[in-house]
C-alpha cells in the first residue's frame, strides 16, 4: 500500500510504534514535557545522569520549564545537547540577535523561565558548533547515547538537518545516511523554503543555506527516540517516516530500525494527505 493513502484508522492499527494523539501543538508540548520531566526524576532517583537531544521548532520549552518549576524537577545532572544551529556566510554560529538564532531561543523559551535553584543554566546545554564537532559525537557516543532524542520530521524527510542526499551525489547511499555524524551541512532548498513558510513568514532572505547539525549516527544511538507530527503537511511526511520505504531519500524512515520509538502527533496530522486518485463518474475513458 502506498504509505500516503494510509488512514487514520489504519494508522491507529498499524503503527509499530507506541503513540499519542492530541487536540494540537500545545497539548503535544505538554505530552512532551511530561516525558522529559518523568525520565529526569527516574533518572534522578536512581543517582544517573540524564541526557537529551533536543529540537528546536517541533517543540516548544515553556510548559517544560513550567512543569519542572511546579513538581521540583532538580535539573543539575540533566544534558541537554541541541540537534542544530544556523551558520553565517562565514561559518561562525549566527548571533543571538538573529531572529533565526536557536541559542537564543533556547535561552527564552526555557532557561529563562527556569528556576534557577533547579540547577538548569545555558552552560548545560552543549551545541554541535563547528569547533567541537568531534567532541560533540564523542559525549553523545561515550555515554552510551542520550535518553531520548525528540525531533519532527521536514518536509524532505529530514530529521535535523540531514537531508537526504542530492540525486547526483550517487556516493551516499543509506548506510553513509546512517553512519553521519555532526558535521557542517548546507541546507537544501527544500527545507530553506520550509523554514520560511513555517518560521519566518515567507522571508526567505534571512534564512541562512549553511547549518550544523548532529548526524544520524547519535540520532540513533540513543536509547529512544520521540518522533512528533503537529502540521498539516506532517500528516505526509509522518506516514513516509513510519511507513514508507527505509531509504536515503528519506533519513527520517531509518527510525523503523530503532527498537524504542514513541510517536506524539496531533489530530491535524493523523488525519491522512491528499492521495493521487481516480474518480470513478461511471463513463469509459475515449
Amino acid at each position: 500500500m502506498d504509505c500516503y493513502s494510509i488512514t487514520r484508522a489504519e494508522f491507529e492499527e498499524r503503527c509499530p510504534f507506541p503513540y499519542k494523539i492530541v487536540k494540537d501543538h500545545a497539548a503535544l508540548n505538554e505530552a512532551a514535557a511530561r516525558l522529559i520531566a518523568d525520565t529526569i526524576k527516574a533518572n534522578n532517583q536512581a543517582g544517573r545522569d540524564s541526557a537529551l537531544i533536543l529540537p528546536v521548532g517541533p517543540l516548544l520549552y515553556e510548559p517544560l520549564a513550567d512543569l519542572c518549576n511546579k513538581e521540583r524537577v532538580l535539573l543539575n545532572r540533566l544534558t541537554a545537547f541541541m540537534m542544530d544551529e544556523y551558520l553565517d556566510e562565514n561559518g561562525v554560529p549566527i548571533p543571538e540577535s538573529h531572529p533565526l538564532s536557536f541559542k537564543a531561543f533556547m535561552r527564552k523559551s526555557l532557561v529563562s523561565r527556569l528556576d534557577p535553584v533547579l540547577g538548569f543554566s545555558m552552560d548545560r546545554i552543549v551545541w554541535p558548533y563547528p569547533d567541537m564537532l568531534a567532541v560533540y559525537t564523542d559525549r553523545i557516543m561515550s555515554r552510551g547515547g542520550v535518553d531520548i532524542c525528540f525531533g519532527g520530521v521536514g518536509i524532505s524527510g529530514h530529521l535535523a538537518f540531514n537531508d537526504p542526499p542530492e540525486p547526483e551525489e550517487t556516493d551516499k547511499d543509506i548506510n553513509w545516511v546512517r553512519n553521519c555524524q555532526a558535521r557542517i551541512h548546507n541546507v537544501s532548498r527544500e527545507s530553506c523554503t520550509q523554514m520560511a513558510m513555517g518560521g519566518t513568514h515567507g522571508n526567505w532572505d534571512i534564512i541562512s543555506r549553511r547549518a550544523v547539525t548532529v548526524g544520524m549516527k547519535e540520532i540513533l544511538a540513543s536509547k529512544k527516540i520521540c518522533l512528533t507530527f503537529m502540521r498539516t503537511w506532517h500528516s505526509g511526511t509522518m506516514r513516509r517516516s513510519i511507513f514508507g520505504p527505509v531509504s536515503r531519500d528519506c533519513p527520517a524512515s531509518l527510525v523503523q530500525e530503532h527498537p524504542n520509538v514513541e510517536v506524539i502527533l496531533t489530530d491535524l496530522a493523523a488525519d491522512p494527505p491528499l492521495v493521487n486518485i481516480t474518480l470513478d463518474t461511471g463513463e469509459e475513458a475515449e
